[in-house]
């Protein structure tokens, strides 16, 4: 029963129904299902969470959070729920993700930042977003990164490339923790001793966005070189398993635009 249960989690969220999110739960699914091969037939792979995320259906987001679902767990490519929210320009899932411990600064397969991703889609606003609530817009080594043109002094009319340059030039970031009570910008921030991914105003900020949701991705945010591995491997063995059609299929609805950002 539970099987079919985490089947039809994906399933509802696929098809954006919270009501059909509900039910899978009440009957036992497990949260942070995954499909079994790590291959959902039509959203590529994933969670729920990640592929509410990437369709911007915040009730659902909201939902699954407060039944534990994680932010960290990963689909091809190392994508994130952060990463699927903002590469689809979902603002306000973005926000409710970094409220809920999303590490700004998380890296996917490519190196690629949530930032970077948003700023690849000319998500303007989402791009605005992140770099309010922290996120830093240096981190421009990834796949994707390497090829927007970000450096500081380059021409560019695209309005994102504008935000992340500005940015860069001030040379200043705002605190990780979103409900920190000094919001502006600073030159210097402490960060945190573990990941030393996220930054703080202050300890009493470190300490409130620990408990907020950061203790459950400190130490669990980096994509290694292992889990890049399955990853592979996961992806070879559905060629293998399926017919090419079918694989093909799933991979231009989720990843075209993706993996185009990414070509050297």
């Amino acid at each position: 029963m539970a099987g079919y249960a985490n089947e039809f989690l994906l399933e509802a969220a696929e098809n954006s129904s919270l009501e059909g999110v509900k039910a899978a739960l009440k009957a036992g699914a497990d949260v942070d299902f995954e499909h079994p091969d790590n291959f959902a037939p039509s959203m590529g792979n994933g969670t729920a969470l990640i592929i509410a995320s990437m369709l911007g259906d915040v009730d659902i987001v909201r939902l699954l959070l407060r039944e534990g679902a994680s932010v960290m767990k990963r689909m091809v490519g190392g994508l994130t729920p952060l990463h699927a929210a903002a590469f689809k320009g979902q603002t306000e899932v973005v926000e409710v993700l970094v409220h809920h411990g999303a590490t700004l600064d998380i890296r996917d397969g490519f190196q690629d930042t949530p930032l970077i991703l948003a700023c690849h889609s000319k998500h303007v606003e989402t791009v605005r977003r992140l770099i309010e609530l922290g996120a830093r817009p240096d981190l421009t080594d990834g796949g994707t990164g390497r090829n927007l043109g970000i450096a500081v002094g380059n021409p560019t009319s695209d309005e994102s490339i504008k935000l992340m340059q500005e940015a860069i030039e001030s040379k200043l970031l705002r605190c990780c923790n979103p409900k920190c009570g000094k919001p502006g910008y600073r030159k210097n921030l402490m960060r945190c001793s573990q990941c030393k991914l996220t930054r703080y105003c202050s300890r009493d900020c470190q300490i409130q966005h620990w408990s907020v949701g950061h203790k459950k991705c400190c130490g669990h945010d980096t994509y290694t070189e292992d889990r890049a591995s399955k990853m592979v491997w996961s992806l070879v063995n559905n060629i293998h398993q399926k017919p090419v059609e079918n694989v093909v299929r799933s991979m231009i609805n989720l990843f075209d635009e993706y993996l185009d950002a990414n070509k050297c």
